[in-house]
């Protein structure tokens, strides 16, 4: 299935918070005299920036431009702000994938050096037209960790230890995520699950579900509307119980969606709703164990 990126329209308060082009500070690090000598990592998303931060800290200091669950990353308009945090940064961490255009562009204005751009699209399984939502992906997390402690090394070599310690733990948080979705998968493979664009897929894959109505997932997260018979069958599947649960993004509003998620409350289908932000006050493994375990609620497995 190719997932080609294209802009959705219909976001929670768009117009107001694509304005906001304050970074969100990340947490590490001392007093701001401290933090100002520190080499600089900027994220494009909170997600890796958070991942960043836990192998970077406490040597470097990393802010993620984008924090709020109401914004669309694909549709971000990047202040001057955010233009000269990237112009002083040593490193920036992105997503990739089209899924953080603006992004690239600010990097290649600033003329940081390519080695510098870590970007979880450099995962070698990733091609041009695949799922963009690599966060939820745990090989390409992997490989962004390896990358990201690696070119952390590359140009603070003094504390190279601390990089590749960090980024052991985080290799092992990882692979307790890959543990927990085994013991999951043991009792939900197979059974046949839905979401209203593809944000889900790659932990659905990793859990061995059947992901159903996929060409309703890419029509609405290219902002196309899905075909009457696409939509049809979602609904028959859903009336009928076909579908084990109903994945949702939170941050969309169509009318279509929300047709839906009221059609499977109606027919007692558990409904999912995931963010593409990181939630406040989380890292990213104990978010993605707290959805594995939600999954695992809906689902009926005793944990």
């Amino acid at each position: 299935m190719a997932f080609p990126v294209k802009k959705k329209q219909n976001f929670w308060l768009k117009s107001a918070i694509c304005a906001l082009g304050v970074a969100g500070t990340l947490g590490f690090g001392g007093g701001a005299a401290q933090a100002a000598k520190m080499p600089l990592v900027v994220a494009a998303e909170n997600t890796w920036g958070d991942i960043a931060a836990q192998i970077a800290a406490p040597d470097m200091r990393v802010v993620a431009i984008l924090s709020s669950p109401t914004v669309d990353p694909h549709e971000y308009q990047a202040t001057p702000t955010d233009a000269r945090m990237i112009a002083a940064a040593e490193l920036v961490v992105a997503n990739g994938a089209g899924y953080d255009t603006w992004a690239d562009k600010l990097v290649a204005a600033s003329g940081l050096l390519p080695a510098r751009y870590v970007k979880a699209d450099s995962w070698s399984p990733w091609q041009e037209g695949g799922n963009p939502h690599l966060w939820f992906n745990v090989d390409a997390v992997s490989a962004f960790v390896k990358h990201f402690a690696e070119a952390c090394a590359h140009i603070d070599p003094e504390h190279a230890d601390g990089y590749a310690g960090r980024a052991e733990k985080m290799q092992l948080a990882i692979q307790s995520i890959q543990a927990h979705a085994g013991l999951l998968k043991a009792h939900v493979a197979g059974m046949h699950v839905a979401a209203t664009e593809p944000l889900f897929t790659p932990l659905a894959d990793l859990l061995g579900l059947q992901m159903d109505e996929q060409a309703y997932q890419l029509a609405v997260m290219n902002d196309v509307e899905p075909a009457p018979s696409t939509v049809a069958t979602f609904e028959s599947d859903l009336k009928e119980h076909r579908l084990k649960m109903l994945v949702y993004n939170q941050q969309v509003e169509e009318p279509s969606v929300r047709h839906l998620l009221e059609l499977a409350q109606q027919s007692n289908v558990p409904t999912l709703p995931l963010s593409e932000m990181l939630p406040p006050r989380k890292h990213w493994q104990v978010w993605v164990h707290d959805i594995l375990t939600q999954v695992g609620q809906l689902l009926g497995v005793q944990q």
